[in-house]
């Protein structure tokens, strides 16, 4: 726990999603029915084979077989019934998981979100639809048909006595063998997800990394090593393909041999006078329904396999840290007044085992103050500023914004309050517009106040479709690159923060683009805080003050030593 009382916290696994509810006492209620209606066949052909053609002036044939069609359609129609309220569910809490688990990682403490790659959390999340069956009730189902094998074995042994001896081995020997399998599909599925993990990363770094690619004529290497990746996926693919595909050809030799042993060795009792025709046929029926919950126990057993893998990658999910803001005045969430910083002593490292990478700095940066932070290469200058804007939490420390703890202002003030303006440019999928007015968030008046500054304005009216325009988010977008980040720019200046962080913002831009600005840097002396860092010479000498970070620990610079430290054949740009 910091003393900004932003709190890193492990959330314990809930594969249970808030208002996801499931009737188990419905559905075994409806599956004790079912069972239960299933005898009706075998005792009627039992009655019909034994009493009634032994006697065939009976009249109760019609009534019998009457009542036994009543049954069957009722058994069919409770069977579809399940199996909607078992789809429905399953389709429920894919949703409801799928919901938390994004709300999870978007509250997830970023430090820590970088086990797996893009493509492996896009695996985890696919994972739901592994989990659903086993939570909506089909699992509950499955088990509890199982329950019913010792009453069908026990009518087999009522009815045919002996003949019960041939269910029974081959129930024993197909759960043997069952096991055995499971152990190997468990083993095939668990490699099948680590080689797909590592293919579905490395095709998403390829597909970010395109242009790149093809600028250096990379083509046939990236080929070469995806190719590489398929192969070893496709093996996995394959191995627990063959392995599934046992189980379930091992399930159906085994319900054929039950039924040819059952009419085998029922034929010979027959003709030795030990069984009737009508039990033998019974017994038969019996034998048949028994594999049917066996099968769909051994089709939940494969998929099992499946799920425990899934719910381990889940929990890994859910497991990550968030970050936890103190909302207790969200109700009178505090307005910045004149955007004073000040740094006490904070710490930060991404991970228990690492070094620090901020390592107990303590700052005060004075209202309306511009500071430029300069230092070599990875030191931790953008780190420091993701630390200010509250993306990353505190090991140790704290920061204030106006004497105001930075954990009592909400991600949506805090936004508003302080403006980051970044290297790359924030890109969304979707219109200019709501790139612009960050989804209709923002103040139509001051978005086109800020897109006149920064000449956006003009610069879309030139396209064929201006505001409407639609984005990507990618390189595959048709305008340039410091027209993208100039609009990023007016959407994070739009709500007029009194805090600026400016990061290398202008290394995308053009000479136009970087003029405007450059000027609009200037006009916000005096009017605002910034921090900045860029290693442009001009935008340097906007700064009231210079501090040096390394090896964790900040400094102050002289600002004659810091003009010096720039080049002298670095040429204005202005």
């Amino acid at each position: 726990m910091t003393s900004q009382t932003i709190q890193k916290r492990h959330t314990a696994p809930h594969l249970v999603p808030d208002g996801f509810k499931s009737n188990n006492f419905s559905l075994l209620l409806s599956s004790l029915a079912i069972n239960v209606l299933s005898l009706a066949l075998p005792i009627m052909t039992l009655q019909v084979y034994d009493r009634i053609l032994p006697n065939p002036s009976s009249g109760t044939l019609p009534v019998l077989i009457t009542g036994v069609c009543i049954v069957v359609f009722l058994e069919a129609i409770m069977r579809l019934c399940r199996a909607y309220s078992l789809g429905r569910k399953g389709a429920v809490y894919e949703h409801l998981m799928s919901c938390s688990a994004m709300r999870h990682l978007l509250k997830a403490d970023l430090s820590k979100l970088s086990y797996a790659g893009v493509g492996e959390y896009l695996q985890h999340m696919s994972g739901f639809s592994k989990l659903k069956d086993f939570y909506n009730g089909y699992a509950l189902v499955t088990l509890f048909d199982l329950i019913f094998i010792p009453i069908f074995l026990t009518l087999i042994a009522y009815i045919g006595g002996i003949l019960v001896c041939i269910p029974l081995f081959v129930i024993t020997l197909f759960s043997i063998i069952s096991l055995y399998q499971g152990s190997q599909l468990q083993e095939a599925l668990a490699q099948r997800e680590q080689d797909d993990g590592r293919r579905f990363n490395f095709l998403i770094e390829t597909l970010e990394g395109i242009h790149s690619i093809k600028a250096f004529a990379l083509e046939k290497f990236f080929e070469r090593r995806y190719e590489h990746y398929e192969e070893k996926s496709s093996h996995a693919n394959y191995r627990a393909t063959q392995e599934t595909a046992t189980m379930f050809n091992t399930g159906a030799i085994f319900s054929h041999l039950i039924v040819i042993s059952v009419i085998v060795c029922g034929a010979i009792l027959v003709l030795n006078g030990k069984l009737t025709t009508g039990a033998l046929i019974a017994s038969l029926l019996l034998s048949g329904r028994i594999m049917q919950p066996i099968q769909k126990a051994l089709g939940l057993w494969a998929r099992y396999q499946d799920f425990k893998l899934a719910k381990n990658n889940i929990n890994k999910l859910f497991q990550t840290p968030t970050i936890q803001y103190d909302l207790t005045l969200q109700d009178n969430t505090p307005s910045l007044k004149e955007g004073q910083i000040t740094l006490d002593n904070i710490s930060l490292s991404f991970g228990t085992d690492q070094p620090n990478l901020l390592n107990n700095i303590s700052l005060s940066i004075a209202p309306k103050e511009i500071l430029l932070i300069e230092g070599q290469h990875g030191v931790g200058k953008t780190v420091l500023l993701d630390t200010i804007a509250g993306i990353y939490p505190l090991n140790t420390g704290n920061i204030t914004i106006d004497n105001i703890p930075l954990s009592h202002f909400t991600a949506a003030k805090l936004a508003q309050h302080i403006g980051f303006i970044r290297t790359e440019s924030t890109i969304f999928r979707g219109s200019i517009r709501d790139n612009l007015t960050c989804f209709n968030q923002h103040d139509t008046n001051a978005v086109r106040e800020i897109s006149a500054l920064l000449n956006v304005d003009k610069d879309i009216a030139k396209l064929p479709s201006g505001y409407d325009t639609f984005l990507n988010g990618n390189n595959s977008d048709s305008i340039p690159p410091g027209l993208k980040q100039r609009i990023a720019m007016v959407r994070v200046l739009a709500p007029k923060p009194r805090i600026i962080l400016f990061d290398n913002a202008d290394r995308a831009l053009d000479r136009n683009g970087y003029n405007m600005v450059y000027n609009l840097l200037a006009r916000l002396k005096g009017k605002v805080t910034m921090i900045l860092i860029s290693d442009d010479r001009n935008i340097r000498a906007l700064a009231d003050r210079v501090y040096t970070l390394e090896k964790g620990s900040i400094y102050k610079t002289p600002l004659d030593n810091q003009q010096r430290s720039i080049s002298a054949n670095q040429e204005l740009r202005l």
